[in-house]
């Protein structure tokens, strides 16, 4: 008997039965109204997580231990590889994957049953028993589908290894990022779901709801900065974002979360946008279950695909039941959802939000639209018509550049209305600011309109921020606190605005740095001898020959590098090391092995495409404007991001209704 693969399989059964206690003991507590069968359902959610992770604990140390008797740990890894790449091998594959997904949810679940559901007693039965089908869901793919807990019919010698492409240490932080901040979506999911079914669609699932919206965003915002990343510093193609399905499919479910996180102070605040904001949340799950069905269904071709295979049809049916059952939900709850204060004026800050959560949710559709377009074409006119970046760059950027203006926009409007006297004053430093840089930037050469277009939103979003924070250290300053002290001073008294407020820097700087690395990228291939030279943006680089090194660990056959002396004027500015990996059980996949040099003004990046018997190869060679700032900028992202998430000290208005047994009653507009 192979006890790894028994352990894993009944961990995971026994998980299955535990999540689906959870449902009945909730579903029979709320509906008898008796707290302690909803208490036992609340803490089998709890210990479902424990058995999960057993299961999860129970592949690592398979992998740790070079257990080829489970086929999964065959397939993925193999006695030379480093324990890094061990622990990245445990998702490598679409079982593991679904493993590790499940197992993130599952502890997920068990901190908010631990310190979420028992703070909100009018859903607690409604939340417990969404936690629970929403781990069984998932453990039924598992158990039934993709289980990772197979024992080996033939017991192997040594492991297949990793696939070479996923042989990099980025692949120890991008996935395990992603793959979490798409499980988070269920939090703000349930919530939502669970505000419906209990008819409480006032402030109080808000109050619940927030931070788990932000955490969900922060966290998938960084699992796609970390594709970026990883894409740009492994796959070898110059770029960080190339539009493939896939990568769409994890942006998507990030658009109306971001919108939720901007239209939720809407409701907050003047008690609006009620069914549009359970939109948000429903969809941003919704569109996290349609990337798991898109990335193993084989609907679309894309490089990061699993296998086709029978657990798409299974996860299709699974979305079909999330927007069917809130559907109804939402149907059913419309009395519940009026506004309670009507739109006052376009000009005000809830005009910009409503204007930004559209634009959000029309880029949204276009990404959604543009991945199915080679299904909708095939099945109407007998053809796969794929639409690549020249589309989506032609249509999200312009919408992505109007949103950039309108947050600048809305950062200098007030609530509710704005006099013409206000707008003048507000308007006009930030105004003459970014117009004084219109024109020193056009004088300088940036002529390009839509390039000229995004530098100048960002360049108005960084004004307009500025003098909100410098207007909140006056008036910390005039309260009685050093200057040195405002800023600190600022975020600890309203650290959600404030880490908003960085967030948008973080933007803007992302957004520069978009336009200079697509606007104004040089690229050049050239073939070269050894000792030969070329010039590109200033500098000499010149070829010193190739140099062919033995492999040692993670399946690495051979590696090929073509060392490159890169010269400024006379003074050396780098040596490259560019080339390409060969793998022992991969023979037919060559990996490339990028070089980069980066500076704050541009990246030198450089592959090679190949290389002839005489030892002249083939460069690829691009220069890339200012990608070190789309780092920097994503790294202030972040830290504003944990701000606004960290716990409120001050209070912001939250609207109740009055509840009547076990719902609001509805409110008048």
């Amino acid at each position: 008997m192979n006890v790894g693969a028994t352990l894993g399989a009944a961990s995971l059964l026994t998980a299955l039965a535990t999540a689906l206690f959870a449902i009945g003991a909730a579903a029979v507590g709320g509906f008898t109204r008796r707290p302690q069968l909803t208490g036992a359902g609340r803490r089998a959610v709890i210990v479902a997580a424990f058995f999960i992770t057993a299961a999860s604990v129970t592949l690592g140390v398979g992998l740790l231990r070079n257990d080829f008797s489970m086929a999964y740990v065959a397939s993925v890894s193999s006695r030379e590889m480093e324990t890094p790449m061990k622990w990245a091998s445990f998702y490598s594959k679409q079982p593991g994957s679904l493993l590790y997904w499940t197992w993130a949810m599952s502890l997920l679940m068990a901190l908010f049953a631990w310190r979420t559901i028992p703070s909100i007693q009018w859903g607690a039965a409604q939340a417990t028993a969404l936690c629970g089908a929403c781990l069984t869901a998932f453990l039924i793919a598992l158990v039934f589908f993709a289980s990772p807990f197979h024992a080996s019919d033939v017991i192997p010698a040594d492991g297949v290894g990793l696939n070479p492409l996923l042989v990099d240490r980025g692949m120890l932080i991008h996935p395990p990022f992603l793959l979490g901040g798409l499980v988070s979506t269920a939090l703000p999911f349930v919530l939502g779901m669970t505000a419906l079914m209990a008819g409480r669609l006032d402030g109080a699932w808000l109050r619940s709801v927030r931070r788990w919206a932000i955490a969900s965003w922060l966290i998938l915002s960084i699992g796609n900065m970390l594709g970026g990343w990883w894409a740009y510093t492994v796959l070898g193609w110059g770029g960080y974002w190339g539009w493939d399905p896939v990568e769409n499919s994890a942006i998507l479910p990030l658009l109306p979360l971001t919108a939720f996180v901007h239209s939720m102070m809407l409701q907050e605040r003047r008690g609006m946008l009620k069914l549009w904001n359970l939109t948000l949340v429903i969809a941003a799950f919704s569109l996290a279950v349609f990337g798991t069905f898109n990335v193993r269904s084989g609907l679309v071709d894309s490089v990061h695909s699993f296998a086709q295979s029978e657990i798409g049809a299974y996860f299709l049916g699974v979305l079909a039941v999330v927007l069917i059952g809130a559907l109804v939900l939402m149907v059913w709850r419309v009395p519940y959802m009026r506004a309670e204060h009507d739109f006052e004026s376009l000009l005000s800050r809830e005009s910009t939000l409503i204007v930004n959560n559209y634009l959000f949710t029309a880029i949204a559709l276009v990404i959604l639209g543009g991945t199915l377009f080679p299904v909708f074409s095939e099945l109407f006119v007998s053809s796969k018509i794929t639409v690549g970046p020249p589309f989506y760059n032609s249509v999200v950027g312009p919408l992505l550049i109007i949103l950039v203006a309108l947050i600048a926009i809305g950062t200098v409007l007030p609530w509710r209305r704005a006099s013409n006297a206000t707008i003048a004053r507000r308007f006009a430093v930030p105004g003459v600011i970014t117009l004084v840089a219109g024109v020193v930037l056009f004088v300088l050469g940036l002529r390009e309109p839509r390039a000229l277009a995004g530098v100048l939103s960002a360049i108005a979003l960084v004004v307009v921020t500025a003098r909100e924070f410098a207007l909140g250290a006056r008036g910390a300053h005039a309260a009685g606190i050093p200057w040195l002290a405002t800023i600190s001073a600022l975020f600890a008294r309203d650290q959600r605005r404030y880490g908003g407020y960085l967030v948008h820097i973080g933007v803007a700087v992302m957004a520069v740095a978009v336009v200079g690395s697509t606007v104004y990228q040089e690229q050049t291939r050239v073939s070269l001898s050894p000792g030969e030279s070329f010039q590109i943006a200033g500098r000499t680089i010149t070829f010193m020959g190739l140099d062919q090194r033995d492999g040692t660990v993670n399946g690495v056959q051979t590696e090929v590098i073509a060392p490159l002396l890169v010269k400024h004027g006379q003074q050396t500015e780098a040596i490259l090391e560019p080339g390409r990996r060969r793998f022992t059980n991969f023979p037919e996949q060559p990996t490339a092995i990028v070089a980069l040099h980066t500076s704050l003004r541009d990246d030198l990046y450089v592959f090679v495409q190949g290389w002839d018997d005489t030892g002249r190869a083939d460069f690829n060679v691009f220069v890339n404007p200012l990608i070190v700032w789309l780092w920097i900028g994503g790294g202030i992202y972040v830290v504003g991001g944990i701000f606004a998430w960290m716990p409120l000290v001050g209070t912001v208005p939250v609207r109740e209704s009055v509840t009547t047994g076990g719902g609001a009653q509805p409110q008048q507009a």
